[in-house]
């Protein structure tokens, strides 16, 4: 096989498209340290793990990639299974496999929260082994620019847009999101190309979830009537996220030589969502962050620090 293979026009466009998100975003490439590439094995991080190792040499040598499958247990074996797939494809592309099985208890399985409970244990993996004191440096998850655009939607729908406005950070802590500014089209034309096997998640029939209406129902009559839409909420998204509280969390993560939890992270949003000025929280260490009018004041850190 050849080292250094040409990607097609499409994986040509993705390469820079990836690239260009990883440089506005400040980072050096390429990168010389261990990733995980998390791959459910449906089509946009089946995708996205061929074009980083086959094509995205510029961005991580092959040898530092490693294919981090979580198996949910959700859905039926039929054939070969999700993770006997992701492996294959790890073993074509000359890069390494990693596969944990994230457990729930009963309640978890039924609940119409399903979503969100499993959103909530692969953060606790991926934190589990990603970050500058663990092997891997970062895990890198196959969000698109579609689902920035649904994610705004949804938040738009529930009233949410106010107290969150952004959809989905390109770095959340150990979470890098390298597709967020290439279109699910995209993806499925490089996956076509590249004859990339991937598995159908059923649950994307089922138009008695949000996601599925969302996807099946609602999105191609607004696109037909705007066709732009997906691609002006994405940017409205983007514009946005630069005021989030990961970002502000990161920077507290920093000066404070602590890590933020969950529930600091949850309260740094809603604080960051505030305009109150003189709205407070308290942080373990003693640390108290006050909203200010131009921004916001981190006190006992030899001083207050205005960030």
């Amino acid at each position: 096989m050849n080292p250094y293979p040409k990607p097609s026009a499409t994986g040509g466009t993705l390469i820079r498209k990836v690239m260009a998100l990883f440089k506005e975003q400040g980072f050096e490439l390429p990168m010389s340290y261990p990733v995980l590439i998390a791959v459910s094995g449906g089509l946009d991080s089946m995708t996205l793990a061929h074009l980083i190792s086959r094509y995205g040499r510029k961005i991580i040598a092959p040898e530092l990639i490693t294919l981090l499958h979580l198996d949910h247990g959700w859905r039926a074996e039929s054939g070969t299974t999700e993770k006997e797939g992701v492996a294959l494809l790890a073993e074509k592309l000359g890069v390494k496999f990693l596969h944990r099985k994230l457990e729930f208890c009963a309640s978890s399985q039924r609940s119409e929260n399903r979503e969100e409970d499993a959103r909530i244990k692969r953060t606790e993996v991926y934190e589990s082994l990603a970050g500058e004191e663990f092997t891997y440096r970062f895990v890198l998850t196959a969000h698109h620019q579609d689902d920035l655009a649904e994610t705004l939607f949804w938040r738009f729908a529930r009233g949410e847009l106010i107290e969150n406005r952004a959809g989905i950070l390109f770095k959340d802590f150990c979470v890098l999101r390298p597709l967020l500014k290439v279109s699910k089209e995209l993806l499925r034309s490089y996956a076509s190309e590249e004859s990339i096997s991937f598995f159908e998640d059923p649950t994307n029939q089922d138009t008695q979830s949000f996601r599925a209406w969302y996807r099946k129902k609602l999105l191609p009559e607004l696109q037909n009537q705007f066709p732009r839409f997906n691609q002006t909420l994405a940017r409205y998204a983007e514009d946005e996220g630069r005021i989030e509280a990961s970002p502000l969390a990161e920077v507290i993560q920093t000066v404070t030589s602590s890590r933020v939890n969950r529930a600091q992270r949850k309260a740094l949003q809603e604080l960051t969502a505030s305009a109150k000025v003189g709205s407070r929280l308290s942080l373990a260490g003693g640390i108290v962050l006050t909203r200010v009018k131009t921004g916001f004041l981190i006190e006992n850190l030899n001083g207050p620090k205005k960030i």
